[in-house]
């Protein structure tokens, strides 16, 4: 399974930065250029911007465009698994209530939207999630994306609601999720995803969308999950990447 559009695209930018094909101090072709040239989309062409800033690569500025900043990432802060405990504490997942499953063909619009690859099969399992089997309120409602040739794993969810369907590949496989990319994005519940969540239409969410991958960048699975706003919180710790000798005599402005 191949990587998500933005991330291919962010790639490519990164290494035509490297290259000096965009040099620093230049700017970037326009929204509607990069679309052209890779042939995606806009909401593709900007997550993939979005990378380049988290990187310190470019700044972008209304009416002037995005501009190069440096040729390499700029060291600054990160979120990282330190071991593999904190791994399995990171993955674990509420009771699940299987809601539906499906083999599908990835649309285009689809596969663009999840990082899937267009043509090709995959299945998705939908789900509630409880942290106790009496809990009235589902914590989220998740979708679960995986290609076609993990198949078997249908059985195994519905056998162990309690597992992450991610390591239920990873144990019954003998794959290793080493890269957990996530994305977050508020929005508003709509009539049918509020009925689902027994929530208010309309009320404010955090969709979260999971890509767990191998060492070597494949995709293992996608996991599509919403939560309305009071059933849900992020804490994250930031630690500062170790700077080279060099580098220390100028810390980044912030």
């Amino acid at each position: 399974m191949h990587q998500a559009r933005y991330a291919t695209v962010a790639k490519d930018l990164i290494e035509a930065i490297a290259s000096s094909r965009y040099p620093v101090g230049g700017l970037l072709p326009t929204e509607m250029e990069l679309c052209a040239l890779y042939g995606v989309s806009r909401h593709t062409v900007r997550a993939a911007v979005e990378q380049l800033q988290s990187l310190g690569l470019v700044s972008r500025r209304k009416r002037v465009g995005t501009r190069v900043q440096a040729r390499h990432p700029q060291i600054g802060y990160r979120q990282s698994i330190t071991n593999l405990a904190e791994l399995s504490h990171h993955l674990q997942a509420p009771l699940r209530q299987i809601r539906d499953i499906r083999q599908f063909v990835a649309a285009p619009e689809e596969a663009e939207r999840l990082g899937l690859v267009p043509g090709e099969q995959y299945f998705c399992i939908e789900a509630l999630h409880r942290t106790s089997a009496g809990h009235a309120l589902a914590l989220c409602a998740s979708a679960v994306y995986a290609q076609s040739d993990y198949v078997q794993v249908i059985e195994l969810a519905q056998a162990h609601p309690e597992q992450l369907i991610a390591r239920l590949i990873e144990q019954h496989y003998g794959r290793v999720i080493a890269v957990i990319d996530q994305h977050i994005q508020a929005q508003s519940l709509t009539l049918q995803q509020a009925q689902v969540l027994s929530a208010e239409p309309g009320s404010p969410a955090l969709c979260v969308v999971r890509h767990y991958r191998e060492e070597n960048g494949d995709l293992m699975a996608v996991c599509e999950n919403l939560y309305p706003a009071d059933r849900y919180s992020l804490v994250n710790q930031l630690r500062r990447d170790r700077m080279p000798a060099s580098a220390a005599a100028f810390p980044p402005a912030f």
